[in-house]
């Protein structure tokens, strides 16, 4: 790998690489502060609005209904302007679509959920582009593992420390707190644009807006269609778990606010944790397939467990149960974009992430709402949580008996 320069300085690979991971990690954890905010403050939003609290589950699909198609559209963005800059875009709509939450006006959360979903969409292709070919070949499942752990830490973040803030500071000067973390890391970032965006194009015309090509290029091909499916599926029970998860420990098992964002926090913790072990697992000791499988009938076994779970249980079993939720359901991300990457053709790594990324962001868009709807209708959280789980294991399945006929080069 040819060295590049940034600052005035030399940096080696190794450099490159810590670079990389932390830019893309930094940005992750500002974009997904944002969406994350939302659900553990919708006790204390959603009065203020005049809705529902359960109406989450819509907020959080419209996040990322735009994020399916602003992931379509990095590509292209990325091409003119660079993975880094669209990183630092990113951080930038996150501010603004938490300043937009700020008058708790029901006709302007739309517009919040808009601007999240601007945010969130580019952060996988653009830090696919930046990550893809630093460090071992064999390490690509840890790298983007690690960089994937910025999806829990901001859970813990906003668990631990919004719910306190909130009660301390009132909610809107708790979450301006993620507005201004935007802000800071638009900026540290700014030093090694170069060094990422180094091939952009620079004759200063438009951006060529794909729509299509990367959706026809990931179904038309058996393995990366499967990955889509297993992405739709994971992706949706993931987010139901981060949209209702305080909602089910305040309304059915009794936790306080504060309390069900500690165990909450819990669950990004393990998720942390989930996603360096599944990282390091993949292609050491397992193909990352299999540890995709592995780690959806596990979602599958917690999900029954959380489903039948009652506020008499103690509360180290419900902590130790929110951890391994977190460890499954939150671990699967960085092996799966790295499967992504390793099925799709090189030189179209940013469309093949932004249209694998689009499928997967239709789970999220379309399970959460699903499950809500069964809460409303059963008027409990058992069926909605089982569902979930057997929806990941047959697709999980599905991709298992895939992969066995076409393999993917490791």
């Amino acid at each position: 790998m040819t060295e590049k320069t940034v600052a005035g300085e030399s940096m080696t690979p190794g450099k490159r690489l810590v670079w990389g991971l932390a830019s893309t990690w930094s940005v992750q954890i500002v974009g997904t502060s944002a969406i994350l905010g939302v659900p553990v403050l919708a006790p204390v939003i959603a009065p203020e609005m005049g809705v529902d609290p359960t109406w989450i589950g819509l907020f959080v699909s419209l996040i990322y209904l735009t994020g399916q198609v602003t992931g379509l559209m990095a590509g292209g963005f990325t091409d003119r302007y660079g993975a880094l800059r669209l990183s630092q875009i990113s951080c930038l709509f996150a501010a603004l679509g938490i300043l937009a939450l700020m008058p708790a006006s029901a006709w302007l959360a739309p517009v919040a959920a808009i601007l999240m979903g601007c945010s969130y969409g580019p952060l996988n292709p653009t830090s696919s582009k930046i990550l893809r070919g630093l460090g071992n070949p064999r390490r690509q499942p840890f790298i983007f593992s690690i960089k994937q752990t910025g999806v829990p830490v901001a859970g813990v973040l906003v668990g631990a420390v919004l719910p306190v803030l909130a009660v301390a500071y009132g909610w809107r000067a708790a979450f301006c707190v993620f507005a201004v973390l935007g802000l800071i890391v638009a900026l540290a970032i700014q030093p090694v644009r170069e060094t990422f965006d180094h091939d952009r194009q620079r004759d200063g015309g438009r951006p060529k807006i794909r729509i299509w090509g990367p959706l026809k290029l990931v179904m038309g091909e058996p393995v990366m269609r499967a990955l889509c499916l297993i992405g739709f599926a994971l992706a949706g029970a993931q987010i139901c778990v981060a949209s209702f998860y305080v909602l089910y420990l305040t309304h059915a098992q009794g936790w306080s606010l504060v309390d069900a964002g500690f165990i909450y926090a819990v669950v990004q913790a393990g998720g942390v944790f989930g996603r360096l072990f599944w990282g390091a697992v993949a292609n050491q000791f397992l193909s990352p397939t299999r540890v995709i499988v592995g780690v959806s009938f596990l979602v599958f076994a917690l999900f029954v467990l959380a489903a039948v779970m009652t506020p008499d249980w103690p509360a180290p079993v419900a902590v130790g149960l929110s951890f391994l939720l977190g460890l499954s359901s939150f671990g699967w991300n960085g092996v799966w974009l790295s499967e992504v990457t390793n099925a799709a053709p090189q030189d179209r790594i940013g469309d093949a992430t932004g249209g694998t990324q689009f499928v997967m962001f239709g789970g999220v868009t379309v399970v959460p709402p699903v499950f809500g709807v069964l809460v409303d209708l059963t008027g409990s959280y058992v069926t909605p949580f089982i569902a979930a789980g057997v929806f990941v294991v047959f697709l999980a399945v599905h991709l298992g008996l895939v992969r066995r006929r076409i393999p993917v080069a490791e």
